[in-house]
Order: structure tokens, then sequence, then C-alpha cells
């Protein structure tokens, strides 16, 4: 009897350490992770390569881990950006926190022809006015073929991202529009829940609107929450998402 329970109790201690180091093991796979999936993500967000995106270390903060990272990752003159994880290692969040591509100065005296059209052909759709009447205010090169281009319409402001062939990286109306009332419809808020549902992996109903506002004639930003995770969703009136940002 006294053997058996000496050998069971071996057994439990066996089964103990054989769990721990598992998790070991599982923790450290899902870590070494986190900085190939924040490189991944930079490269869908950003449209940079991953092989020139550096990242540091990972670590840990309130929310649970956070991957900083640059690309070029040779220079100073990069876009930095971070990665937030929680804290089983699951991705959440990708912002960027800097950009430094800058090359000299903040004004390009001849912005190309493609990179023109293709920003006021944008806010052209989103604000339902014809590309002549929408002016572009400023403009500023990052890196070597790709510009940040400010535009005005009436009473719409955006800042559009943009390379020097036409690929479209970003646009976000800023202001415009709040004179007429800032009322989310249903199909919009829908879209933006659904959205955040199936990156947070929750049910779309669990999440909570925080605040919503017009910023075009059928064109709002809502923001949303859950316990951690916060976003802000562009989106149309009819359920388009045109941009979802976590932060």
């Amino acid at each position: 009897m006294e053997q058996h329970k000496k050998m069971l109790k071996l057994g439990t201690l066996l089964f103990i350490w054989t769990a721990l180091f598992t998790v070991q093991l599982s923790a450290t796979q899902v870590r070494n992770d986190m900085r190939f999936i924040c490189k991944y993500e930079g490269q869908r967000h950003f449209s940079v390569p991953q092989d020139a995106i550096a990242t540091r270390p990972i670590e840990r903060n309130s929310r649970g881990f956070v991957v900083y990272a640059k690309t070029p990752k040779n220079t100073n003159r990069a876009l930095y950006f971070k990665c937030q994880f929680n804290r089983y290692g699951e991705y959440r969040s990708i912002r960027k926190t800097n950009d430094r591509r800058y090359d000299g100065g903040n004004h390009v005296t001849r912005l190309p022809r493609t990179a023109k059209r293709i920003c006021r052909g944008e806010a052209s759709a989103r604000w339902r006015m014809r590309p002549h009447d929408i002016r572009i205010t400023k403009t500023k090169r990052l890196g070597r073929n790709d510009f940040m281009v400010q535009l005005a319409g009436r009473h719409y402001r955006g800042k559009c991202e943009v390379s020097r062939s036409g690929h479209l990286y970003h646009f976000r109306t800023k202001n415009g529009g709040n004179r007429i009332g800032n009322a989310v419809p249903s199909v919009a808020k829908r879209a933006c829940r659904q959205q955040a549902g199936y990156r947070w992996g929750v049910r779309p109903q669990n999440i909570r609107i925080t605040q919503g506002r017009r910023v075009g004639r059928d064109d709002y930003i809502v923001s949303l929450a859950l316990r951690y995770n916060h976003a802000e969703c562009e989106v149309s009136g009819r359920g388009r998402i045109y941009l979802f940002s976590g932060y």
C-alpha cells in the first residue's frame, strides 16, 4: 500500500511537471509568433515588404503584449508602428506611432498626375462631388515614391496616402457634413460590429458603440469598445467599410 502511494505521488508530480513544461513551450511558441504576425500585419496595412520590417523584442503591457516595429529597417527615416496582442498572445490591433519618411521637406512642388487623380477620385466617390470641385490643399512626400495629400471640397476635409503609381494606401475623411446630423444608420453600425467581432473573436452584439459621427454626405466614423479592445470604423451608410483601425 505504501509503495502504491509513493508511485501515485510520483506519477502526479510527473504529470504536473509535464503540463507546466508543455505550457511553457506553448507560451514560448506564441511569443515567437508575435513578431512574425506583426510583420505580416504591417505588410497588409501599410503595403511594405515583410523583409523590410524590423521588430523589437516583445514587451508586456497592461493589455497583454506589444511588438514595436519600423520600416525600412536600416534607417531612422522610417515608418514606426506597434502591434498589440492580448495576454494569450492573440493579435488584436496595429497602429502607426510615427512617420519619419519625409525626405528633406514637407512640401512637394509637383505631385504626380496619377497620384493626384487617384486621391481626387477617391474623395469624389466618398463625398459625392465632381473631382474638379475638390482642391488639393497640402502635399507631403513619404519616402521616395509615396505621398500624403490633403484635400478639401465644400465642407469636407480629407487625407490621402498614395504611391507615385497610384496605389492608394489610406484615405481618411477628417471632418465635414456634421451640420446635417450625426445619426449613424443601423446598417453601418451592424457592419462595424460584425467587423470588430470577426477581428476580436466575439459576438457582434456584445460590442458597444461608444460614439458615432457623420464625416460626409453618407459616411460615418463609429467608435467601438469591448473590455480592453477599442477601434474606429469608417463606414458608408450602406455598410461599406473604408477603414477599421484598432488602438
